[in-house]
């Protein structure tokens, strides 16, 4: 069964191709998908209820369709980012705004996923001769643009290796006002303070590294 998931802030769009999914609580609304009009509908409801955590989409054979749909209501950026660790085994945060996030921007014309994903890495924290491991699932967050464009955001992840010792410098200019290993006994105090899809993503690259 594919899953297809979406954040909005700490929500959730989910669309999901099991039939059989109900309510999970009060803050969940479950819905089939039917049609490009009635998943707007169903979205623009979403958005303006503060209270639903999560808009659950059945979609069954038609999932790509209700993928595309939906995507088809925002303007799509790309942008990428890496999980850096280094020979101790630790884990690279950003704190950008006070919160806790990672390395990730933009993707520039004409540039892969993976040399944006090495340049934002390199730009936001001083770090270089980075090696790409694998690449990691994307995340996607919704947000509006200071125009108030809707915007769905897909931003490509991958696993990078720091193998030499190097000073950790901030880049001010984009808000980030520290940059900080933590080991992976520590994870969990930048999760505790971080943004939904992040978590997600952190979530899903610890099971990974499990198996």
């Amino acid at each position: 069964m594919q899953r297809y998931i979406v954040f909005l802030n700490d929500r959730s769009v989910i669309i999901d191709q099991d039939i059989n999914i109900t309510k999970s609580g009060s803050g969940s609304k479950v819905i089939e998908f039917t049609s490009r009009s009635a998943l707007a509908n169903a979205y623009e409801s979403f958005y303006g209820d503060a209270d639903c955590e999560s808009l659950i989409v059945k979609s069954a054979e038609n999932y790509v369709e209700a993928c595309n749909a939906f995507n088809s209501l925002f303007i799509r950026i790309e942008a990428a980012g890496g999980i850096v660790r280094n020979n101790k085994e630790e884990y690279l945060f950003i704190r950008r705004l006070g919160v806790w996030d990672l390395p990730k921007g933009k993707l520039h014309k004409k540039e892969t996923a993976s040399e944006g994903a090495l340049r934002e890495v390199e730009e936001e924290t001083g770090l270089k001769n980075l090696v790409i491991n694998k690449e990691l699932p994307s995340t996607f967050h919704i947000y509006k643009d200071r125009d108030g464009k809707a915007i769905l955001k897909e931003t490509y992840w991958f696993e990078m290796m720091c193998h030499d010792s190097q000073i950790l410098v901030p880049q001010l200019e984009e808000d980030i006002t520290e940059v900080k290993w933590f080991s992976a006994s520590e994870i969990n105090i930048p999760v505790q303070n971080t943004y939904a899809s992040l978590r997600h993503l952190l979530q899903t690259y610890m099971n990974l590294l499990k198996k």
